[in-house]
């Protein structure tokens, strides 16, 4: 209207004003047609297997001339080029290691979608050959894009060079890790930074193995020819990992690249065999899937077979080992794994030669085992989310039997069952979220039955959630801020959480249930030092939460976890933890890392000598721990002489309650002592050398200072009551017990220490390449210089003065064996 009536006013306004419109109009049309014709590229960078790879270059250049535009993958492998002229553009990504993916791409208005797969590459440095690193760049990737996580890892050609006891061994592996202890060579379960063994979060492709041992620790259950690497978080780890709180070992398995092969093995120990193969195509189509790829692995000893002509050896192993890898429209990958292992000590018909006496030989059969179920799908939602969803199944059962006593039993087992579902969305360059969340069934039971009577039995089950909510913002190329949350939720009708008034845990008791939540915050900042952005300064902080305890005594050198769920009369453990560390790289061929941290322990449980068989609630004892140390570690990984050293040095403590000085006036109510894992110097050297004419050489020698002890301060003679005439009297010896019983006395808890430990261990392989593909002969040493470490001392009070025995761990032991790939 105000146009029309200065129109009427003046003509020659209007036609000005018209003009001036119509100049306007034209200034604004084109910056609205161009804002309109821009495109967007983005998708996922993945490895040759299919899966993302991390910090990739994602460069956009068009063809023809203009400035190129360039993006780095996420943790996801996701990245995104925006405000793109249509038009022919050329997308490349490059990663060290790997053969550049190059996409031509004719860029329309809107988003559209290109995925990009690298290919292995040789590098070639003269005058040696170093081959794809990608594993080794993981590292190297959480390095870049990740600010506290401590991140160790070992690939599969790693974990074959590393002597294990007779075949390649994953657990035996990442004992040579910094922060890694191990108490004693008859047992692969290892301790991470002043946290007990079952503090460890071990998972076979994201999905829990609780018990990952053969013969009570001595071995793992991993077969070494399907495992891709092995990826031990030994601090740091953010809020979408939760369940444990010392560390988290990830063993991903490789399923191939999608042609049929096969690896075989025969070691002292056992026979074992692998084969891959691509998925049938009216399988993967009938899926919706584009390829995929599939494994089967098989291992059992035969010990029990090859001696059976001579003797009867009454144990044997057995390992099965499947999965299979989906790759799914819009850049998805479906997963699935399984794994079902036994143990089997059978005496039931075990006649030792020279022995005619049916009844002196108690006759047992003694079954454990572990199966893991889980199906896996990552799939990006558009350009900017991705999902993964988890669902899996896990169990652990042990059972002791004595055939000629029907009624007797003893059992345990644990098992979960697990739903998980994360999302991650890149915001924008600088800003990565992530949440998610998990509901998760545990059940227990441990029982003891004989002679028609239970002795004990205990057992429930429990449901837990969790949700957490973590981000990666990265304000400037130096600077990297992660801050997270997690909640823990646990419900049981036995209670859920042991009161006692610990800072974070808020209880809702009711007459039938109870409900525990504690909260855990997660802060990790990491400052670049340098142009190049190959040095840089990390600090961590967090909390940790752990509702399932293991009953092992770890002083045992040879035993089986027995688990329990947090519940009103144990608590659970919550841990606290700072680290602080420096770490840089020399190239690709040098790298160093300094990190120094403190851990607290509440909640932690142990054995109580004094309980009331009559009260179930004072089994364990509660107590509290605290553990700090620093871990050095330099690693060579190119050339033909590679490895690492680690120093790691640790001090680690725990209080409980004394049950023997509980109501007894002057004398401590509570006892501090170290933990048989505390180990204050820790040193690991691992060398790989390529030999003339194809040899390979692995060498590694361990030093450690001696773990702590008890030892006993007398022996007694136990009286018993004179009912009599009052008082006591020596028992009477009898046809049925003819000595005196004695009893031993110990001193101060773990106040004495064995003598250092050292062990030298040497392998050497020789590959025979063939058409047809290659075999492997193999020799290995352990304790090549037959160094008696000792596992235990025995004391006798019977001689004057008394004496001091000891058992040793391994002698020298050499074995043999053979590997052959088709």
């Amino acid at each position: 209207m105000r146009i029309l009536d200065f129109a009427l006013v003046s003509r020659r306004a209007a036609a000005g004003l018209a003009l001036a419109c119509a100049a306007l109009a034209g200034a604004l049309v084109p910056v609205r047609a161009h804002a309109q014709e821009t495109g967007t590229v983005s998708g996922r960078v993945l490895n040759p297997a299919g899966d993302p790879v991390e910090g990739a270059a994602v460069t956009a250049t068009a063809q023809g001339a203009g400035r190129p535009r360039r993006a780095t993958s996420g943790p996801d492998g996701a990245y995104r080029l925006a405000g793109l002229v249509p038009g022919a553009w050329t997308v490349r990504a490059t990663r060290l290691g790997f053969a550049p993916a190059v996409a031509q791409v004719a860029v329309r208005p809107g988003e559209q979608r290109v995925d990009l797969r690298l290919a292995d590459e040789a590098l070639v440095l003269d005058p040696v050959e170093v081959r794809s690193r990608r594993d080794a760049d993981r590292e190297r990737t959480r390095f870049e894009t990740e600010a506290g996580v401590t991140t160790r890892v070992i690939t599969g050609g790693e974990i074959k060079m590393l002597p294990g006891l007779g075949e390649a061994d994953v657990l035996r592996a990442v004992e040579v890790l910094p922060g890694v202890v191990s108490t004693s060579d008859f047992s692969s379960a290892f301790n991470v930074r002043g946290g007990s063994s079952d503090q460890n979060l071990i998972l076979l492709d994201g999905f829990t193995i609780f018990n990952p041992f053969h013969l009570g620790g001595l071995f793992s259950v991993f077969n070494s020819d399907v495992i891709a690497r092995a990826e031990l978080l030994s601090g740091g780890f953010g809020a979408e990992y939760g369940g444990r709180v010392s560390s988290v070992l990830t063993v991903e398995s490789d399923a191939g690249d999608g042609r049929f092969g096969a690896d075989l093995g025969v070691s002292v120990l056992a026979s074992r065999i692998a084969l891959r193969s691509a998925l049938p195509g009216p399988v993967v189509r009938g899926l919706g899937g584009q390829r995929g790829s599939a494994y089967l692995s098989a291992r059992r000893s035969y010990f029990d077979a090859l001696l059976r002509p001579v003797t009867d050896f009454p144990y044997h192993l057995t390992d099965l080992q499947a999965g299979a890898t989906l790759e799914t429209g819009g850049g998805g990958r479906l997963q699935v794994v399984g794994y079902l292992g036994e143990d089997v000590l059978d005496l039931s018909d075990f006649d030792p030669p020279g022995d005619d006496d049916e009844g002196s030989i108690l006759r047992v059969r003694w079954n454990w085992g572990n199966d893991v179920a889980g199906l896996r799908w990552t799939q990006p939602l558009g350009s900017r989310w991705v999902s993964e969803t988890r669902v899996g199944f896990s169990r652990y059962a042990e059972a002791l039997t004595f055939p000629d006593f029907a009624d007797t039993r003893f059992a345990s087992s644990v098992s979960e069952a697990a739903l998980r579902q994360d999302f991650t969305r890149q915001v924008s360059a600088a800003l990565t979220a992530q949440a998610g969340g998990e509901v998760t069934r545990m059940e227990y039971e441990n029982r003891a039955d004989a002679g028609g009577t239970t002795f004990f039995a205990n057992g429930r089950a429990a449901l837990f959630g969790a949700a957490y909510g973590q981000a990666r913002w990265q304000p400037s190329p130096a600077w990297i801020v992660e801050p997270g949350v997690r909640m823990d939720v646990a419900r049981s009708s036995a209670g859920a959480c042991a009161s006692g008034g610990d800072e974070g845990v808020v209880d809702a008791e009711g007459p039938a249930d109870r409900t525990c939540v504690l909260l855990s915050p997660r802060l990790a900042v990491k400052r670049f030092l340098g142009r190049r952005r190959d040095a840089a300064v990390k600090v961590a902080a967090g909390r940790y939460v752990q509702f399932l305890h293991s009953v092992r005594d770890e002083a045992l050198p040879v035993s089986n976890d027995r688990w329990v769920l947090a519940d009103r009369n144990v608590p659970p453990v919550v841990s606290d933890q700072v680290q602080v560390g420096v770490e840089k790289y020399w190239g690709e061929a040098w790298y160093a890392s300094t990190e120094a941290y403190y851990r607290t322990y509440r909640g932690v449980t142990d054995l109580n000598a004094a309980d009331d068989p009559n009260l179930a609630s004072d089994d364990l004892l509660r107590g509290d721990g605290h553990s700090y140390g620093v871990d050095l570690l330099v690693r060579r990984s190119a050339g033909r002489l590679t490895g690492w050293t680690t120093i790691s040095l640790l001090r680690a403590e725990r209080t409980f309650p004394d049950p023997l000085a509980q109501g007894i006036e002057g004398v401590p109510q509570t006892v501090t002592f170290p933990p048989v894992f505390d180990r204050r110097v820790d040193v690991d050297v691992v060398l790989q050398y390529q030999l003339p004419r194809a040899l390979e050489a692995g060498v590694r020698w361990n030093y450690g200072t001696g773990t702590p002890y008890t030892r006993p301060v007398a022996q007694v003679v136990g009286f018993e009551t004179n009912v009599a005439e009052g008082g006591y009297r020596l028992p009477r010896p009898h046809a049925g017990d003819p000595d005196v019983p004695y009893y031993v006395v110990p001193g101060e808890r773990n106040r004495q220490r064995y003598p250092a430990y050292h062990r030298l261990d040497l392998t050497v392989r020789r590959p025979y390449v063939r058409r047809w593909g290659s075999i492997t002969p193999y020799v290995q040493v352990l304790n090549a210089y037959n160094q008696r470490n000792v596992l235990f001392y025995f004391f006798n009070y019977d001689k004057a003065p008394p004496t001091r025995s000891g058992i040793s761990m391994f002698p020298l032991l050499p074995s043999i064996g053979v590997e052959a790939s088709f």
